[in-house]
Formats: structure tokens, sequence, C-alpha cells
């Protein structure tokens, strides 16, 4: 895995976008080791960053395929807030694949979510779900309705900028996963959220617990960041500071055994 990451960060060198390491780290994990059958499908490519973490490793599992969606063009404000129809990263996205190896792996769809969805067949299944689109919550939760119902069970589904004060994806992921026996093991890695979709409402009581405590914790956050705006002085402070309960740490193989024991319908704890 060493070298994997070592080799992806080789080909990240000058792509623009917004993953810390540890991000990286934990996105390369979760596409090379799968926990259920299905392709990976990213919402939200800029400049092919994520993409290429995903297909490099998931070249790992033997099949480096990744499906991607983004409209592009997409502009950048001073804050680093993005919106769409001024001007074009496509080309430099495309560069970004080709220059990392992996253009001929990419499946691009160069519109919105919701055009990809209209035309996805229901037969198309998904191991891995990628949100990185539309930060804010009606964005956050299109993309998650959309296809939340094309995972397959035992997929995953990881959203970036949960513990973010962006504050759509926070809500998506504590009122759509935290709260509902359909998703099993969770945890944070950087600002990524992730679980596993279990198919049926098999979560186990100890999972249950788990997530209604985060479920807690991230409500502490969202207090401050349900109506949007910008975050400053002492509720700033106070988001922080919410923001520090919740528990995240590198993603682990360990993490991942957990959702294959799941599976088996064993009860199992972190």
């Amino acid at each position: 895995m060493k070298t994997l990451i070592s080799d992806i960060q080789a080909c990240l060198a000058g792509v623009d976008g917004y993953l810390s390491t540890r991000e990286i780290e934990g996105l390369a994990l979760l596409a090379s080791r799968p926990t259920g059958p299905g392709e990976i499908l990213e919402i939200g490519t800029f400049k092919g960053k994520s993409t290429i973490v995903l297909s490099k490793a998931a070249a790992l599992a033997g099949d480096p395929r990744v499906v991607a969606v983004d409209p592009l063009p997409v502009h950048q404000d001073e804050e680093g807030r993005r919106s769409y129809g001024q001007s074009s990263a496509f080309e430099e996205c495309m560069a970004n694949l080709e220059r990392s190896g992996v253009r001929n792996s990419i499946e691009f769809h160069r519109l919105r979510s919701d055009e990809l969805a209209a035309s996805w067949p229901t037969t198309r299944r998904l191991r891995l779900l990628w949100i990185d689109g539309d930060h804010s919550y009606a964005g956050a939760k299109r993309d998650f309705d959309l296809f939340a119902p094309f995972m397959a069970p035992g997929g995953i589904i990881a959203m970036h900028d949960v513990l973010h004060e962006h504050g759509g994806p926070t809500r998506v992921f504590a009122e759509d996963i935290l709260l509902s026996r359909r998703f099993g093991q969770f945890g944070f890695f950087g600002s990524v959220g992730w679980s596993q979709f279990l198919g049926s409402p098999d979560a186990s009581p100890t999972t249950v617990e788990r997530k209604l405590k985060a479920y807690s914790q991230l409500s502490s956050m969202i207090r401050f960041t349900a109506f949007g705006g910008t975050l400053s002085g002492l509720n700033k402070v106070r988001y922080k500071a919410a923001r520090a309960q919740v528990p995240h740490g590198p993603l682990t193989p360990a993490m991942l055994n957990l959702c294959a024991s799941s599976r088996s319908g064993a009860e199992v704890t972190p």
C-alpha cells in the first residue's frame, strides 16, 4: 500500500484539488479493497485529483475503471467555493488524467449528476459511491437520493467535507446514513464520512448505538451550518469545538474487515 500511495502522490503533483494526505490514503484504501460487487462512481471531478486516486487504487483490485460525472466548466471563487458556467477546467482535467496514465480507464460524463442518473441502468450497481459535488444541502441530498438506490449490498458510500463548514454533506450524512438501519459500519477520515450499505435494515444494535452517538455529534455541528453563511467569531470557535468531538483518524484495513464481518452477520465492535 505504501508503494501505491507513493505512486499516487507522484501522479498528483501539480493537480489542483482539495484532498488532504489522509483523505487520499483513505480513498485509495476504499478503492483497492472492494466490500461488495459493482463499479466506482465519482460525483464531482473538478481537475481529476480524486479520479486519479480512485483509478490507480482500483487497479490493485483488478479493475481500474471509474465512472466520473461533472458538468465542467467550473469556477472557483476567492474562498474556494465552486460555481458553474464561468470558466472551464475540462481541458486541464483531461490533461491530468492523461498524464497520470488513467485516462483510458475513466468513463467521463460531462453532465450534471441528475442528467446521468436519468439514463443510469437499474442493473448497474455501485461498490463505491464518492460524492464530492454540490456541497449545499439541496445538492448533496440530490446526489445521495439519485445514486444511493444503485448501491450494491456491501458497497461503500463516501462523502467529502462531512466535517466541514459547508454544512450540506454533514446534514445528509447525519440524517440519511446515520439514522438509517440500511447502513452499517461507518467512520470519518479527514473530512470524509463513509458508511457501508447493507441492502436491508440489518445494522446491529452495537452499530446503531454508535451511529446515534455520531448523529448527536454531527448535530452539534449542523446547528452552526444549517442555514449557510460564513462562520466567524465565537460561532466559528464553537463549531470547531463541536467538530473536534467527532472521532476522525486514518481509515485502516481493520475497519474494512469489520465491513466483511458485518456482511456475514457477525456482531462486531470497532
